[in-house]
Parts: structure tokens; C-alpha cells; sequence
């Protein structure tokens, strides 16, 4: 499989081939559809309304011709997630017309970049924490250029650090699973990954990383190939 990605920012339609995207070939980033595919996806599984909407960037990058993955180490003191690993992003806001918009406003805000650095290149199926009763929308980007990592500034207040994750690394690396079971007897499987210095990436956060690892080459061979506007 050879995807090609395109994002049009004026209509918000991702037109793409990948396996985990929502739609084929074209998908609206409006919420309301997103909501549709959401009560699709979960409705039978869990009660969808109370769930929480929110967003996050799958930054892809290159450093020294590298394929990697951006992520941020969150605070210990948050209420929710706090300490945890995750990908850029956080809740919908009132005045966010999509999960682009969200994923986008929450990683300026997170990492001090400006949001168009990052080229959309895709979408994956939204993932449930359960525990803290949120549902995530992935969306994948690209950074053409990686030395405006330079310029990161972290917002102190949720953030404490950007963690480089190398793709080819986490390939050779053993993972472990756990399984997490719900009410209604569905067993759930998340991989769970070591980094060093004691940190690991589990849950909603390792199953979005997991479908990245599955299709990276497409998404790169895509964002690679595609000319942003």
C-alpha cells in the first residue's frame, strides 16, 4: 500500500488511503461527523455522550534521516494524565470546528511552535480511555523541517518535556501487553513500551503509537511526497 495524503484547510477535508482512517476516500473534520463515527465505533461498547472529546497531533519528523515520533511528558500534578506520556492535544473547545483545529491549537499550545509547522497527513480511528472517560481523535502530522525543534518552548503548566521516539528503535524493541476488560466483557489489548529512565507509553496513547509503527512507511512515503501548500 502507497498512501497519499492531502489536507485542504479552507474545505477541512483529508482525502488519504490508509487502513485505520475513518473514511474512504474523503473525510469532513468537522466534530458532528466525528461524532457519527464515534457512536459507530463505540456506542454499543459504552455510553458515548458522556464522553469527553479531544484531540491529538501524531507529529512525525526526520532527524538525520531517522523516522520519529514527537511526544510530551505531562506533569505530574495534573488532575488527569498527570505523568503520563502522550502525543500532543487535549479537549475540544466550543469554538473548534474539528479535531484539526483542536489537535493543532493544543500543540502550539503545548510545545510554543506554531501550529503550521505541522502538514497533515492523515487520521486514525479515535481511541477510548476508559478510565478517565475521554475519546481521542488522532491526527497525524508531519515536520518537514526538524530544526525548529530549536524553537520549543513547553507550557510549563501541563507540560514538563518533548521525548523523541525513534520508530526504527521501538521495532526491535519487546513490548508488553495488558488487557483491560469492561463492563460489558470486551477485553481490550494495550501494548505498553519502556523508555528510558523509568517512563513507558501505555494505554489510549500506545494503541495510537502501534498503528503508527503498522503503517509509518505509508505516512512518511505520503507526507514526503505530497507538496503543502
Amino acid at each position: 500500500m502507497n498512501a497519499e495524503f492531502a489536507y485542504d484547510k479552507k474545505s477541512g477535508i483529508i482525502s488519504r488511503d490508509c487502513d485505520f482512517c475513518l473514511r474512504e476516500p474523503l473525510v469532513s473534520c468537522d466534530w458532528q461527523r466525528i461524532d457519527e463515527d464515534i457512536m459507530r465505533l463505540f456506542g454499543k461498547s459504552t455510553d458515548v455522550s458522556s464522553l469527553l472529546r479531544s484531540a491529538v497531533i501524531v507529529p512525525l519528523l526526520q532527524i538525520s534521516d531517522k523516522p520519529a515520533v514527537l511526544l510530551v511528558e505531562k506533569r505530574k500534578d495534573l488532575p488527569k494524565h498527570g505523568g503520563q506520556v502522550a502525543f500532543p492535544g487535549g479537549r475540544k473547545e466550543p469554538y473548534d470546528v474539528g479535531p484539526v483545529d483542536t489537535a493543532l491549537r493544543e500543540f502550539a499550545e503545548e510545545t510554543g511552535l506554531p501550529s503550521d509547522v505541522v502538514c497533515i497527513v492523515g487520521m486514525l480511528e479515535p481511541e477510548v480511555t476508559y478510565t478517565t472517560g475521554y475519546v481521542i481523535v488522532p491526527i497525524v502530522g508531519f515536520i518537514k523541517n526538524a530544526d525548529i525543534l530549536k524553537q520549543v518552548r513547553v507550557d510549563t503548566n501541563e507540560i514538563t518535556r518533548i521525548i523523541l521516539f525513534f520508530l526504527d528503535e521501538a521495532n526491535k524493541q519487546d513490548f508488553k501487553v495488558e488487557t483491560h476488560t469492561l463492563s460489558s466483557g470486551i477485553s481490550l489489548l494495550y501494548p505498553e513500551y519502556e523508555l528510558k529512565g523509568g517512563l513507558r507509553i501505555w494505554g489510549a496513547t500506545a494503541r495510537i503509537l502501534l498503528k503508527i509503527l503498522a503503517y509509518a512507511e505509508d505516512f512518511f512515503q505520503g507526507a514526503l511526497g505530497s507538496k503543502w501548500p
